[in-house]
């Protein structure tokens, strides 16, 4: 797939200077004072991971972080998740390398800003390999396998993402337990790989062989 990333967010006025070479999107509230960079070099969007890419993984990540007195970010931390660390981590280290000027107001006040990154490809959707009805194997934990549903793990099922190969079997699976049990996201991926998956062959466009979605506990 030829893929393209780009950034959906709307940028406020407030961060318009801002020279953005990254692959995601950046939102922030007028509050924050990104007028305020040492450069606009520190405070670039992060880069979009290279296993995001390769998986096709989209999704928000909004954080918040205070200013020090020496200008540099503290306590960044996600208040939101995308449902997918690695792009919940890489907002956190792009957040983590902005440096404003010191002694700031809102440094002195103790301010907390709200930052959003949107992780949005661009372009036409890709057909996504679909899942074949029946073809999980019958599992005493788990009922089913709900595709392209990107909603975080929690007690009711696991999120997965991985690759489809030419047999129609997932590969390279990865969980994202999110606090729920290692062991119990070992067992989802046991039971994914169990399923088969195939190409709606009345569509003609492009394809892509990742897949996502939830493994749903009964």
């Amino acid at each position: 797939m030829n893929m393209k990333i780009s950034g959906i967010a709307a940028v406020i006025a407030v961060l318009a200077a801002i020279n953005f070479v990254g692959r995601s999107g950046q939102s922030a509230p007028r509050g924050a004072p990104f007028k305020d960079l040492v450069s606009a070099a520190s405070c670039a969007q992060p880069q979009w991971p290279a296993e995001a890419r390769r998986y096709e993984i989209e999704g928000k990540t909004t954080l918040q972080f205070e200013i020090g007195q020496d200008g540099k970010v503290l306590r960044p931390a996600v208040t939101r998740g995308s449902g997918w660390r690695i792009l919940d981590e890489a907002a956190l280290a792009g957040i983590a390398q902005c440096v404003f000027r010191p002694n700031l107001e809102a440094a002195r006040a103790g301010q907390v800003f709200p930052l959003q990154y949107v992780w949005k490809l661009s372009g036409a959707p890709a057909e996504r390999p679909l899942l074949v009805t029946g073809s999980c194997q019958p599992s005493a934990r788990f009922g089913a396998f709900r595709e392209a549903d990107p909603h975080p793990s929690g007690a009711d099922g696991i999120l997965l993402r991985f690759l489809v190969n030419a047999e129609g079997a997932p590969v390279r699976i990865v969980a994202e337990p999110d606090g729920q049990p290692p062991a119990l996201a070992d067992e989802a991926v046991a039971y994914l790989q169990s399923c088969r998956f195939a190409y709606d062959s009345k569509h003609t466009g492009e394809r892509t062989d990742t897949g996502f979605g939830r493994v749903l506990l009964k």
